[in-house]
């Protein structure tokens, strides 16, 4: 299908998360001529800006309600929306967002019946697998900042010149994972090192370490932060049982840095963890959140968790920034011909790398 018309929506389901599109990125749609563009009032709002910014670069663009944005032909938005904003979708429309494929089974129900033509940003690869439509270091740094910021809090020795080095374990040795360890780096440097004060150690964890409880039972008695960087095979398992939880120190963070969303049965990687937010990113062990865990998950032993569903968006300007960079060389590929010709095989690289982000892919691959 051609697309002769694109829709923005703003994103509603992520508390806090104001990542709308700059005027920037519309004053660029101005080369595709013909193309009709329709934006939800309002839009731009959360990041201070009005109507007039947008059409001050592009004076053809359209303010409409949410339910007339997701009529159009392709459909832009950073998160994802929730179930019953994608049923106002137009059955066989195109959706270019996070769709996360393979914790969302509910949503690649909902692109099947409704014969919609997701692209996800989460999916784009390159030709060796390594993910493309993806800000690690923003995600890992700002996630990071928070947990040590709460460290300094709970840890009384913190600064004392004769504790031991602090420990940060990550369960998990991905992008993620190896940017964390910088980021630790980077905020230890801060901290300390004028000082002279003992910096941190940190640890990136296999599989085959985080599988073994007897080992991961000692690493934790000298964790000062425990961080998820992991990425599952099988999202309804647990990577740490609650139960081994109970070695950490008492002053111990835990930081959840992958922070999913999850449908069914599946289950967060530390158990009895609880999802935060961009409104409330640190939570502590009395907080009201965890009554809202599904029976039978065990949260008895609990540390201060510091979890946000979109740790890009704690700086919000700074992302979306960096996301319209990216965003640019796949909308070429999109308006320059009909999407059900994608090719992987095709000689353009972003065309290839943006196939991998179709749902035909993942459901075959």
């Amino acid at each position: 299908m051609a697309i002769k018309s694109i829709g923005f929506p703003r994103i509603k389901n992520y508390a806090g998360d104001v990542r709308d599109f700059l005027p920037s990125l519309f004053g660029y749609l101005k080369k595709f001529e013909d193309l009709e563009i329709f934006v939800e009032e309002t839009y731009g709002s959360g990041l201070g800006l009005k109507e007039e910014d947008y059409l001050k670069e592009n004076d053809k663009i359209q303010f409409v309600p949410a339910e007339t944005v997701y009529q159009k032909d392709l459909i832009v938005i950073l998160k994802m929306p929730e179930l019953s904003e994608l049923e106002k979708l137009r059955d066989g429309c195109s959706l270019f967002t996070m769709c996360h494929y393979p914790t969302r089974p509910a949503y690649v129900e909902l692109f099947k019946r409704k014969n919609i033509f997701s692209l996800s940003m989460d999916g784009i690869e390159d030709d060796y697998g390594k993910r493309l439509f993806v800000d690690y270091f923003r995600t890992a740094f700002n996630g990071s900042k928070i947990a040590f910021e709460e460290l300094k809090k709970s840890y009384k020795d913190f600064y004392s010149m004769d504790r031991p080095p602090i420990y940060i374990t990550v369960l998990g040795v991905g992008m993620v994972a190896q940017n964390c360890a910088k980021s630790f780096e980077i905020l230890s440097d801060e901290a300390f090192l004028e000082k002279g004060i003992p910096g941190v150690i940190v640890q990136l964890l296999p599989r085959t370490v985080t599988g073994n409880e007897a080992i991961m039972a000692d690493l934790l008695k000298q964790t000062d932060i425990l961080v998820d960087a992991t990425k599952r095979y099988d999202t309804t398992k647990y990577v740490l049982r609650n139960e081994l939880l109970k070695n950490l120190p008492e002053h111990a963070i835990i930081l959840d840095i992958t922070a999913d969303r999850y449908d069914g049965d599946q289950v967060k990687p530390i158990e009895g963890t609880v999802l935060g937010h961009l409104e409330k990113c640190v939570i502590y062990p009395d907080d009201e959140a965890y009554d809202s865990l599904p029976q039978g998950v065990d949260s008895t032993n609990r540390r201060i968790t510091v979890s946000c569903d979109a740790w890009s968006g704690t700086t919000p300007m700074e992302s979306i920034k960096f996301y319209e960079v990216l965003l640019k060389d796949y909308l070429n590929v999109i308006m320059s011909k009909d999407l059900s010709e994608i090719d992987i095989n095709s000689g353009n690289f972003f065309e290839r790398a943006l196939y991998r982000g179709t749902l035909d892919y993942f459901l075959n691959k």
